[in-house]
């Protein structure tokens, strides 16, 4: 007999009613999610993981009180088995690399379809099978190797990417270098691949 997976529980954090309200009420009908709380700020965040200990928080960044990326960094140090997804309408290259920086497991832009949604957070799920009994997190892109995926998946040479970011090409070649073995990737597909997946790049 097949055995029944727990749903993946959630905390939604964002301080727009609106948004936060009809987002938890989305995913609390998918009997896969477990939603468990929200919060209207960054401290309500922290406060509300550390009592019902979210597989994963769906965290704006800019909150008031607390951020989004202030909570983010207590939380990973505090709680690093919680997953935390950075949301936000704007997916600029500023912005991902505020988010990864934090320690965010990944970046969800607030515009995805709801099937993307669900999809992103059940990958916590096979993810965390696999890494049971590790520290490390995944993946620990800098903000620069961020930007620098980001302008591969826009097709982007080396050489425009060096002139884009105002790097060396040779420098440009060592955050390639370094990205694709934080991805686990061996070459630029791969690597763009694999940021889709994990939300730092928009398919």
């Amino acid at each position: 007999m097949k055995a029944v997976m727990d749903p993946v529980r959630v905390l939604v954090a964002d301080d727009q009613t609106l948004f936060r309200t009809v987002l938890a009420r989305m995913l609390s009908s998918d009997p896969r999610v477990e939603v468990v709380g929200q919060a209207r700020d960054g401290q309500e965040a922290i406060d509300q993981a550390r009592t019902s200990r979210p597989n994963v928080v769906l965290m704006d960044l800019e909150m008031p009180r607390v951020t989004g990326v202030e909570a983010t960094q207590r939380l990973v140090k505090e709680l690093p088995e919680i997953n935390v997804f950075a949301l936000s309408a704007y997916a600029d290259d500023a912005t991902v690399g505020q988010a990864i920086a934090s320690g965010a497991r990944g970046f969800i832009e607030k515009d995805v379809t709801f099937e993307v949604m669900v999809e992103r957070i059940l990958e916590v799920v096979p993810r965390g099978a696999r890494a049971a009994g590790a520290t490390r997190r995944w993946p620990d892109l800098t903000p620069r190797e961020v930007h620098v995926l980001r302008h591969v998946a826009g097709g982007l040479s080396n050489k425009q990417i060096a002139n884009r970011l105002g790097l060396s090409e040779k420098t440009v070649r060592n955050h390639l270098s370094r990205m694709f073995s934080k991805l686990g990737a061996t070459n630029r597909t791969e690597a763009v691949m694999s940021g889709v997946r994990i939300g730092l790049v928009t398919a």
